[in-house]
C-alpha cells in the first residue's frame, strides 16, 4: 500500500512526508477490525492496539475512524482506476468498468459498506479524500465515454455510479445488482446524449 509519492494537500492531516510504513500499518489494522467487528465496532483504539502504536501518533495521521476508512476507500478505488479500460463501444467500456466496480466492492463487502458512511463525514481530511476519489472515478468514466460525449453527459454518469455506490453500500442490492443497473441507466444516457 505504501505510497511515498503522495501529493501534499491542505488539510489538517496531509500524509505527504509522513512514514508510509506508519500509514501502512494503521490502514491494516483498521482493515482486520473492519472485516472482523464491522463498521460501527471499529473503534481507533482497537486499530491502534493492533498496529502496535499509540493513539498520538494514530491521531497525528487519522483524524477519525471515517479518515482511515476513507483512505483505505481511496487507495482502494485509486489501485482500480489505473487498470486499462478495454471495450470496443463507450457502452461495452463502460458495462465494463462498472461490472469491474461491482466485483472490486464485492470483494470487499465490509469496506464498502463502511465506506459509504466514512466518505459522507464533514471532516476536511475526509472530504479531501473525497474529492480525490471523485476525480479518479470521473477521469476513469471519461476514458469510457471518449470525446464523443458532453461533460453532462459525464455528470450524469458519475451522480448515478456515486448513487449506486451509496445504495449497494447500504445493502439496497447487490454489488453485482449495481453494476447492471448502472449499465442500463448508460444505455439510457448514451442514447439521449
Amino acid at each position: 500500500m505504501t505510497e511515498a509519492t503522495e501529493t501534499a494537500l491542505p488539510g489538517r492531516r496531509a500524509l505527504a512526508g509522513r512514514s508510509p510504513e506508519t500509514v501502512d500499518r494503521l490502514l491494516e489494522a483498521g482493515l482486520e477490525v473492519l472485516r472482523e467487528r464491522g463498521y460501527d465496532q471499529l473503534s481507533m483504539r482497537e486499530v491502534c492496539r493492533r498496529a502496535e502504536l499509540t493513539h498520538a501518533t494514530a491521531y497525528g495521521y487519522f483524524s477519525a475512524k471515517q479518515h482511515l476508512i476513507a483512505e483505505a476507500y481511496r487507495r482502494h478505488i485509486e489501485q482500480w482506476c489505473r487498470q486499462p479500460v478495454t471495450g470496443d463501444t463507450p457502452i461495452a467500456r463502460l458495462s465494463q468498468i462498472f461490472t469491474e466496480l461491482g466485483a472490486l466492492m464485492a470483494a470487499e463487502p465490509e469496506l464498502g459498506t463502511a465506506a459509504s458512511a466514512a466518505v459522507l463525514s464533514r471532516d476536511p481530511d475526509v472530504g479531501l479524500i473525497r474529492d480525490r476519489i471523485g476525480l479518479a472515478m470521473v477521469e476513469r468514466l471519461r476514458v469510457a465515454v471518449g470525446e464523443s460525449y458532453s461533460d453532462k453527459v459525464l455528470d450524469a454518469l458519475n451522480i448515478a455510479v456515486s448513487g449506486a455506490m451509496i445504495q449497494a453500500g447500504m445493502n439496497y442490492y447487490t454489488y453485482e445488482e449495481m453494476a447492471e443497473r448502472l449499465t442500463s441507466v448508460a444505455g439510457l444516457l448514451l442514447r439521449g446524449r
